[in-house]
């Protein structure tokens, strides 16, 4: 048994102030587990099944998350950096005060989530699920939001201007952007999704 499951197992799923290296719970399945003070490092989650899994003050550098099945999730004062969330299921998940860059995150589910002060920063998120996301201070630097979901979520307040948001989907009444900021060298995508061509 992986170091991991084993402290999963002997704290009874509330595991506390631990560091993990290199461990692999592909395909693994979890119940109701808290994480709260660990580091993650090189560890992979990929096509991990976890119900209602919290992570607290949790760091994690290098990590995959690839295909996991993580509906309802809690991430609070959580770092990832250098990570994988290709095609990973967070929807209806929770995030607050979490901080994430230079991660691959397309494709992944966000569905009907709560962001509160997070931060992606050099993100891929293209073609992701970000789909009526109840969302408070979000801050998006350098991210690749390419053919992205938006539907249903309010982008007021959010700087776009530094972000790839071709082909970015949307409501037909593009209420989504409304208050967001864009740069003018972005203008020529939106204009395209209404069927227009700059002369």
């Amino acid at each position: 048994m992986s170091e991991l499951l084993e402290a999963v197992t002997q704290t009874e799923g509330d595991v506390r102030g631990l560091s993990f290296f290199g461990e692999d719970l592909y395909g693994q399945r979890m119940g109701h587990v808290e994480f709260e003070d660990c580091t993650f490092e090189s560890c992979s989650f990929a096509d991990l099944r976890a119900d209602r899994i919290v992570f607290d003050r949790c760091t994690f550098i290098g990590c995959d998350f690839s295909n996991a099945r993580m509906a309802t999730s809690y991430w609070r004062d959580c770092r990832i950096v250098e990570s994988r969330l290709v095609g990973c299921d967070l929807h209806q998940g929770i995030m607050v005060r979490v901080s994430m860059r230079d991660s691959i995150c397309s494709y992944v589910n966000l569905t009907e989530g709560k962001l509160e002060q997070v931060n992606l920063q050099a993100c891929d998120l293209h073609e992701a699920s970000l789909a009526q996301l109840r969302l408070k201070r979000l801050t998006l630097e350098a991210c690749d939001l390419t053919r992205a979901e938006v539907f249903g979520t309010r982008l007021r307040g959010v700087d776009l201007s530094t972000c790839e948001i071709a082909g970015i989907r949307l409501s037909n009444t593009f209420a989504e952007l409304r208050g967001a900021k864009i740069g003018l060298d972005q203008a020529p995508d939106l204009v395209g999704l209404l069927g227009v061509t700059l002369a």
